[in-house]
């Protein structure tokens, strides 16, 4: 091929045949970018609204099978295919243009439970065998039988198909192999369809497989791409979905547990019940408590469809399949680059244009790119005037289609540092057309010529406006990247990419101008990023804004919560430029840091004993101040001392460098739980979750980590560090922003008085049994239960206490029965949700994370169980009540 004759394209036809074409059949300059809907502020959690009308009440033809796997467990470990045998296997199948599930429950147990009445596992199809290898049977023949198109599960890897597969080879099936549409390799000569249909069957069920069988399962199951990125479980002819990791890019959530996940978007509480308990449940024989642990596996299979019903995830992706060109499971594993150019090259070779592709050599040899985009240097100030946000529809885009630019209509800059270069290759446009057109040629600010849509009508600017309503959006703010891709992209040009960052830029730089010279709205631009710039202006204050956009998700609840309450107080107050309204947020924050602080000083009984010490505390802090009337933020205290102190952050495993100090919090605490369950290893980037405690002074941040779930248990050696809360959390986060009006949080902090704790739990009589692994179970409390004087020795009481028998009797008995309400209540929330048992005795199951009542259930049973052990001694409160909670 001639240099001469080579572009970005190869060019098969000339300007003046392009032009004639595109007079006759080009698309109009019409974009289908619409403004945002005023009723429609906020993004909706369900995306049944945007589905394809044309697919309504038809589907997308696509048939799912939803697979949740519940096995033994050994004590509290999880269960590990290559010892514990499958119970149950819940299979739900729903075919997309119906509503409906068909539900098939497969059961092993003993003969002896096989005749037994099966009627509580309602609504569903339920088939009993007394050996796992019958199981995997009849899971083939459900498969086979059904056809899905998709198989999903919500961790393919460990709770469902992976695990079926990995115990499968375990004993010696092939499973993935069995279920696929490509079983075996079998010659069908003609006239002996029948006869080799005997024999597929047969070979099929058949109680072993060959060897190789069984390497090919290993081999299917350790795909190391699909273990990070997708499910690592691959069955020939089926798609398999790993639906957690597909949760991570529709919802932005610091958890992705199935229970997490079906709060946000299907508002709905999902109990997440140890593997222990449902062992458990599962082989106390016939009843309601093995019923109930197959009834939980078969809710999950049928929460996986749910939750992408609702967020229309087959609808979508198989619309965004058909606009890209490109097979399903792509739109969800490949990336904007295998999207752009697949729509880019169809569209491509409609005019007659193909495409080069440069190698490694070529892309480094290209001049290199010239032009940044426009970032200005934020005025950091407070501004007293509301700040009026500008933005640019889609501006890179709009630059491509306002232009022209692209590919097929660059011409080159008018002085190239190189005689007929071009991107990656050489160009040399013919010079009696350039004549012709010297009047209509447009130079963009980089100095690069393009020629004006009616002489040739760009492929890009023809790709962006001929994309569907979803898929442009996606496509069009992916395109420039495309274009500028020096380093792994397949066909970058750096006068293209040039050219759209300056044009965008100009155009920026035009519209700042224009505000800061006109006098009419007295107005100045204070900042601009890109494609957008902010603008000082004369209006009424109205505050509409979450204090979660100034921190990260990666951060822990209760910054965020401080953080949006404190400005609420501050924007709402209406004398923004006193000094008032500061103080306003310093009394906020006193209360919430001193309940962050003081939470279990336990002689605090009531909200109005604390409301007083509060008043008390700010009145000596700051004189002559009045207690604001905005409520207490009881969700950050009430809900126990982790529910909003809880970090989760992304795991990694196997990428972290060996020459670092320490691994992340994170990482550490997932090492931990790996070394007392190997299967409790994350998932590769994970969220992990993780609080911190107090530890030895001058410990490293890594050494105080631990899993929410030792902070919670009832004689934990734990405390929560509130000082790395407050000092390294709470306190950074509101600097950078009251910082600006004169603030100094961490002088608040410090005015502060300092409390000593209380602990109840380090008495030697609350804790008959402790684990004795740190020194502070050998100190005991020194403080009185009632009014938290000091005390001599163990006692419980101080003397004065002592003497009054009345007080001490009304004191610990309303105490007890109040926590006994409350306890009983929390209970019969998470019965009502499926958590809990049907006695209160034996306690609730329940240990999920994502709810808010599990935090304050443990609180509660913590404080009920000390001061009832304290009750008993004292001899007000009945000693075989003390274990029932």
């Amino acid at each position: 091929m001639e240099h001469n004759q080579e572009s970005c394209f190869m060019k098969v036809k000339t300007l003046n045949e392009g032009k004639e074409n595109l007079s006759t059949g080009c698309s109009p300059d019409t974009s289908q970018i619409s403004g945002p809907d005023k009723k429609m502020r906020l993004t909706p959690l369900s995306q049944i609204g945007f589905r394809d009308p044309a697919s309504v009440g038809q589907g997308q033809q696509l048939s799912l099978l939803s697979i949740e796997v519940q096995a033994e467990s050994r004590g509290d470990l999880r269960p590990d295919p290559r010892f514990d045998a499958i119970n149950v296997i819940a299979l739900v199948i729903q075919e997309d243009d119906e509503s409906t599930y068909e539900a098939h429950v497969l059961l092993r147990c003993d003969a002896a439970y096989v005749e037994k009445d099966l009627d509580a596992v309602s609504e569903s199809k339920v088939f009993v065998f007394t050996e796992e290898l019958q199981l995997f049977n009849h899971f083939t023949k459900v498969v086979r039988a059904s056809d899905p198109d998709v198989l999903m599960g919500w961790d393919i890897q460990s709770s469902s198909l992976g695990f079926l597969a990995e115990r499968a080879a375990h004993i010696g099936v092939g499973l993935l192999n069995n279920i696929s549409r490509t079983p075996s390799q079998i010659n069908v000569a003609s006239g002996d369809f029948r006869a080799s249909q005997k024999e597929t069957v047969k070979e099929i069920f058949s109680e072993s497989v060959t060897a190789d069988a069984v390497h090919l399962e290993n081999t299917i199951i350790e795909d190391e791409w699909g273990r990070t990125h997708a499910s690592g479980v691959h069955v020939g002819g089926r798609i398999v979905l790993n639906v957690w990791r597909l949760m991570r890019n529709e919802v932005k959530l610091n958890m992705y547990t199935v229970e997490a996940v079906a709060e946000t978007v299907l508002r709905r509480k999902f109990p997440y019940i140890p593997p222990k308990v449902l062992t458990k449940w599962f082989s106390s024989g016939p009843g309601r408590a093995r019923y109930r642990s197959i009834g939980y596996t078969l809710e999950r299979a049928k929460l996986n469809l749910q939750i992408m019903n609702q967020l229309d995830m087959i609808n979508r992706t198989s619309e965004l399949a058909r606009v890209f060109g490109i097979d399903f499971f792509s739109v969800l594993s490949r990336g904007s680059q295998y999207r752009v150019e697949s729509m880019f090259l169809r569209l491509a070779h409609t005019q007659n244009y193909l495409a080069i592709s440069p190698g490694s050599h070529q892309v480094a040899n290209q001049p290199a790119m010239e032009c940044l985009p426009l970032v200005m240097e934020p005025e950091s100030s407070f501004y007293a005037d509301p700040v009026m946000f500008l933005d640019f529809q889609s501006l890179y885009p709009s630059m491509v289609i306002a232009y022209n630019l692209c590919f097929s209509t660059c011409l080159g800059k008018i002085t190239p540092p190189k005689p007929n270069i071009l991107g990656v290759s050489s160009y040399l446009p013919d010079i009696n057309t350039l004549r012709d057109l010297k009047r209509e040629l447009l130079v963009t600010p980089n100095g690069v010529t393009y020629v004006p849509s009616k002489v040739r009508k760009g492929i890009l600017p023809r790709l962006i406006l001929n994309a569907r309503q979803l898929a442009l959006k996606l496509i069009a703010n992916v395109t420039y990247g495309y274009t500028a891709a020096g380093f792994s992209g397949r066909m970058p040009c750096a006068e293209l990419a040039d050219s759209i960052v300056q044009c965008g830029r100009r155009t920026l730089e035009t519209a700042i101008s224009f505000v800061n010279s006109n006098d009419k709205w007295n107005a100045r631009v204070i900042y601009g990023d890109t494609d957008s710039y902010e603008s000082p202006h004369q209006s009424k204050p109205i505050f509409d804004a979450k204090g979660i956009e100034t921190v990260r998700r990666d951060t822990c609840a209760a910054v965020s919560k401080t953080l949006e309450q404190s400005l609420r107080i501050y924007f709402e107050s209406h004398d923004i430029d006193k000094k008032s309204s500061l103080k306003k947020v310093s009394v906020y924050l006193i209360r919430t840091t001193s309940e962050t602080r003081f939470s279990s000083l336990h002689w605090l009984k009531t909200f109005r004993d604390i409301h007083l010490f509060y008043e008390l505390l700010c009145e000596t802090h700051l004189p002559g101040q009045s207690i604001y009337a905005a409520s207490v933020d009881k969700d950050i205290i009430w809900q126990g001392l982790s529910s909003g102190f809880c970090f989760a952050k992304e795991v990694r495993l196997g990428t972290y460098s060996a020459r670092a100090s320490s691994l992340p919090p994170a990482a550490i605490v997932a090492s931990k739980s790996m070394r007392a369950d190997p299967r409790a290893e994350p998932r590769y980037a994970e969220r992990i979750p993780y609080v911190v405690v107090h530890g030895e002074p001058g410990a490293r941040l890594v050494d105080l980590v631990v899993d929410p779930y030792e902070l919670l248990v009832i004689n934990s050696p734990f405390r929560l560090n509130d000082i790395y809360y407050i000092r390294k959390q709470i306190i950074p986060a509101l600097q950078r922003v009251f910082g600006l009006v004169g603030a100094d949080l961490n002088q608040w902090f410090l005015d502060m008085p300092r409390p000593g704790r209380e602990a109840i739990g380090k008495r030697h009589s609350l804790a008959p049994n402790p684990q004795r692994t740190r020194i502070d179970y050998y100190y005991a409390s020194r403080h009185c239960i009632i009014c938290g004087d000091l005390v001599q020795g163990s006692a419980h009481l101080c003397a004065s206490c002592s003497n009054d028998e009345t007080t001490v009797a009304a004191a610990l008995t309303g105490r007890t029965s109040k926590l006994e309400k409350d306890i009983q209540h929390l209970a019969a929330i998470c019965r009502h949700c499926g958590g809990g048992d049907w006695v209160i005795e034996s306690g609730v199951k329940c240990i999920s994370l994502a709810c808010s009542v599990f935090y304050e259930r443990m609180k509660v049973q913590k404080e009920l169980q000390s001061l009832s052990q304290v009750a008993a001694r004292t001899g007000f409160y009945p000693k075989c009540m003390v274990d029932w909670f």
